[in-house]
């Protein structure tokens, strides 16, 4: 794919979404469609799973009342600017690539609201936790989410284009490349 949205055609809405996007231009990536920003929302549950063994009781709190929120909620009550427009963006997408995003996203809310309802049931149970209670298990998910986060994030930074690396491996190469520098 090319520098173009993942859609087959625009047909007559192609200057429409072309004078979207480029409203928006840091928050809705052109590859997709898609504003990064909305991943924000799982790497918060993610840091408050794999923070929650060192920093109970404080975080316990926020953690079960973590709910996710679907793209177009999201951005109706997100504070950027362009919110709006993310959202008309969105409303155009191929109905195809938007499933395929929504989706990956179905399965970040399912492993970080089983997560929860898990380490509810074990605080239910246990009074309050202890860090030895959910360390392994919030590794463990911690770990998965991640990885899902990671494919939310291709797919919005490349569309349908396979990455041609992962992040974890572009970092890898900058960091090496540092140390040959030194």
């Amino acid at each position: 794919m090319s520098n173009t949205l993942p859609h087959p055609t625009f047909g007559e809405t192609e200057p429409l979404i072309r004078d979207l996007i480029a409203r928006a231009p840091h928050l809705i990536n052109p590859r997709s469609g898609i504003a990064n920003d909305f991943i924000n929302q799982y790497n918060e549950a993610l840091l408050l799973l794999e923070n929650l063994p060192v920093l109970l009781p404080e975080m316990i709190d926020e953690l079960l009342a973590w709910k996710p929120k679907t793209y177009v909620a999201y951005f109706e009550s997100s504070p950027l600017s362009g919110g709006d427009v993310a959202i008309r963006v969105y409303e155009l997408l191929d109905d195809e690539f938007k499933s395929t995003f929504e989706k990956r996203i179905a399965v970040m809310n399912a492993i970080a609201q089983q997560a929860i309802y898990l380490i509810r049931a074990m605080h239910s149970k246990a009074g309050d936790l202890k860090s030895d209670q959910v360390e392994c298990f919030c590794r463990v998910i911690s770990k998965r989410l991640r990885i899902e986060i990671e494919k939310a994030v291709d797919l919005i930074n490349h569309g349908g284009d396979e990455p041609k690396e992962t992040s974890q491996v572009m970092a890898d190469r900058l960091m090496a490349t540092v140390a040959d520098v030194k």
